[in-house]
């Protein structure tokens, strides 16, 4: 009888581990997950190569980039490290497929960690997995599967942020451990920035939840909330310390994707039950308001149910985005880089706890009732009565999520034939390139005509990408400077070819390429075609007036000489960065020389080390032009003598030389102080481990000097057992239904000078 609540956590776990089980299929996938998957194999590669893959260059999107150094990057490492034993393909998809079946263990641990009773947590694990929005990007199956948006990275962050927030309520508010604390909430930043944005966020609301302890509160959770940026700080310095050089695309301004919803369209899909029911019966949403309104109620005595309320509205907030708050968030750290179209997923986090809450609430006052109808009744059959119920009313939400994902094992299934037969013939082309040798492949853009190229649902640059090339189309994937650019390729333009060392076109056999080129082979429905280009390397002038740009404009600002003459000629301007001083120009203004610079003798790309080299002739002092993303950790050297890297448009690396002949090295240097930062923070871990009894005082000795906050109106004092670590009793909140009905009934005769009390007001 004790156990019944674990039915409602194993019911969703084999609902997923048999509705998911198509997701195990090793299958090109049409969305983000091909480029996870790409992160996966370049660690995977790192890593046989005897390096630790916390940065390196990583080529095959935008022009190469510094991927790892600027992107969470701790979930491909660590399947990157299990792709050794079962490789990468087993290890990728295997870890989609067993984090989401298996979610809703995460929701009930999380939530009895935050101190609920085992049948609200064991509620929210069983409508855990059956949320769809109108938005998408949220706490749902289609954010993940093959069928829908492929944003693995979250699925990471989704999985550890219930542990985040229990053990982080706990450290704060139970007097539990604080470095098991700090370490939940950093997982949750390594394996993605965005929840894990929410997850120091939510500290706040912990902190706020019991106002008679804020300042005991506020110091246990600086030490939270500071000791997980320093236990992430491997992925966090990084990427701040070089934040300018990472790219802000403008194809996301004035869009949801950088600005969301607002309040008027979020809230209207709040009424409306699209938050969490959408295409269906508003059976999670009725039971969020529920869970709204027991916390409501429970609001002045239970700290619990104004955490809850709290994160919730917090992540509606949120949620609400820009489009809302205009340039007032800005007072946040990195907003510029904050996706807050995002913030969905803590609406759907804590929503899964409220809808706990009220189907928990519910359930008890069902089992009362039966047990004063029916005194006889015991409760095992009462409790299996329930849970049969609560089966009964979700049965609606779980029908559609089978629904979706059995028809998304259909589309799988279509796609494994299509890659045997059509798919063949196109890998039959891409091994002749990889045996042709280096250079760029381009097969259409997002944009054009390559969103319907495709090996049955899977767009053919998407399929160049998962068969690591090298190649130009699949647009604003990463970080990287070029992304812009790239999206703004013109097809038409052969000097863009070369600009982009697109060295070779697959095409569909009826399309004919849009420049001079010549057939290398034809197989099936597909033509592969070569382009003339100069190489990865190119000897060029450099003329001004410079170009002033930064991370968030750089394409546009070049776009002018992109589709100029000045191109044609080979002349190049500097570019002025975010602030910055332009390298001086080769050429003084009105020079026009009717010779090339240069030309290049020899080159030796190593695209996927991130490592360039060649031998150059320069016909007067001119500079090599490396056509990768310039990146500040480019280490350059002629002659082997160290030279700075200088910025070329639209976002390219390039090295002065002096006339004559000379040896050329670029290579990408990782960041240096990976060992420090870790040790940071691991001493960090260690600090809050074995300090965490005097630390919080220390922090507190400013705080004792302030007055204490007595109790404010509306808001009851913490509970005496809590102060102890204990979990607070309550009337209906923090025991089974059956542990209620065997607690003791004790009278105490009302004092005579005050009037005695309903008890129906004492429920909750």
């Amino acid at each position: 009888m004790t156990r019944g609540h674990l039915a409602l956590v194993a019911l969703p776990v084999a609902f997923n581990l048999v509705a998911l089980r198509a997701e195990t299929n090793i299958v090109l996938t049409p969305n983000d997950s091909t480029f996870h998957f790409n992160m996966v194999r370049w660690a995977h590669l790192e890593i046989g190569r005897g390096h630790v893959p916390l940065d390196g260059w990583f080529p095959y999107l935008s022009l190469g980039s510094s991927q790892f150094h600027h992107y969470q990057s701790l979930a491909h490492l660590l399947t990157g490290y299990v792709s050794m034993v079962t490789g990468s393909s087993v290890a990728f998809f295997w870890a989609l497929y067993l984090l989401l079946a298996l979610w809703p263990i995460s929701v009930y641990v999380g939530f009895r960690l935050m101190g609920w009773d085992r049948w609200t947590a064991a509620a929210s694990a069983l409508i855990s997995p059956v949320l769809v929005s109108a938005s998408g990007y949220g706490f749902e199956h289609s954010s993940y599967t093959w069928r829908g948006l492929g944003v693995w990275a979250q699925l990471w962050g989704m999985w550890l942020l219930p542990l985040a927030w229990g053990l982080s309520w706990r450290a704060i508010r139970a007097k539990r451990s604080l470095a098991l604390g700090a370490l939940g909430v950093a997982l949750v930043i390594a394996t993605h920035f965005l929840t894990g944005y929410m997850a120091l966020l939510s500290i706040g609301v912990w902190i706020l939840a019991a106002p008679r302890e804020i300042w005991r509160n506020l110091s246990r959770g600086l030490l939270v909330g500071v000791g997980a940026l320093l236990a992430a700080a491997w992925v966090l310095v990084p990427l701040l310390v070089d934040a300018r050089w990472a790219g802000l695309t403008q194809f996301n301004r004035g869009t949801i994707f950088a600005d969301s919803y607002g309040a008027p369209t979020i809230l209207g899909w709040l009424a409306s039950g699209r938050v969490y029911d959408d295409g269906r019966l508003p059976v999670v949403s009725l039971l969020v308001l529920v869970g709204v309104v027991v916390c409501t109620r429970r609001f002045r005595h239970d700290e619990k149910a104004r955490a809850a309320l709290g994160v919730w509205v917090l992540s509606l907030v949120m949620w609400f985005g820009r489009a809302t708050w205009g340039a007032t968030v800005q007072v946040l750290p990195g907003s510029d880089d904050v996706q807050f179209q995002r913030f969905v997923s803590g609406v759907h986090l804590a929503g899964i706890l409220l809808a706990g809450i009220g189907a928990a609430w519910l359930g008890r006052r069902l089992f009362d009732l039966a047990r004063a109808r029916v005194p006889a009744l015991r409760p095992l059959p009462a409790v299996a009565g329930l849970v049969l119920v609560a089966l009964v009313i979700t049965a609606p939400a779980f029908s559609q999520v089978s629904a979706y994902d059995s028809r998304g094992g259909e589309l799988i299934l279509g796609q494994q034939a299509a890659e045997v037969t059509d798919g063949a013939d196109l890998s039959g082309l891409i091994a002749r390139v990889k045996r042709l040798g280096p250079g760029r492949v381009y097969a259409g853009l997002p944009s054009n005509w390559g969103r319907t190229y495709a090996i049955g649902s899977v767009p053919v640059y998407m399929v160049l990408e998962a068969n690591d090339l090298d190649q130009v189309g699949f647009t604003l994937r990463t970080q990287s400077l070029s992304s812009d650019p790239e999206a703004l390729f013109d097809e038409a333009n052969p000097n863009q070819y070369d600009l982009f060392n697109i060295r070779y076109l697959l095409l569909p056999s009826e399309r004919k390429p849009a420049v001079p080129a010549s057939v290398i082979a034809t197989q099936g429905r597909h033509t592969l075609w070569q382009v003339a280009s100069t190489g990865y390397l190119e000897v060029v002038d450099t003329a001004g007036p410079p170009i002033a740009a930064n991370r968030t404009n750089v394409g546009v600002q070049s776009l002018a000489f992109m589709e100029s003459s000045q191109l044609a000629a080979r002349r190049f301007p500097t570019i002025a960065f975010d602030g910055g001083t332009a390298a001086e120009p080769t050429l003084a203004a009105g020079d026009h020389p009717a010779t090339p610079a240069g030309s290049v003798d020899e080159q030796a790309p190593h695209s996927d080390q991130g490592d360039f080299s060649g031998v150059i002739s320069a016909n007067r002092p001119a500079v090599v032009l490396l056509k990768a993303t310039f990146d500040p950790r480019w280490k350059v050297t002629v002659d082997g003598i160290d030279r700075p890297p200088i910025m070329l448009a639209p976002s390219l690396v390039g090295v002065a030389v002096p006339a004559g002949r000379h040896a050329i090295s670029f290579r990408y240097e990782p960041f240096p102080s990976y060992p420090l930062l870790l040790a940071i923070g691991l001493l960090t871990l260690a600090l809050l481990q074995f300090g965490g009894r005097w630390l919080p005082d220390v922090i507190g000795l400013a705080s004792r000097a302030l007055p204490t906050l007595g109790p404010r109106k509306g808001l009851g004092t913490a509970p005496d057992a809590l102060r102890g670590g204990a979990d607070p009793p309550s009337a209906d909140h923090g025991q089974s239904g059956d542990d209620r009905q065997q607690q003791p009934k004790t009278k105490r005769k009302p004092k005579q000078d005050q009037p005695q009390r309903d008890p129906k007001q004492r429920q909750g």
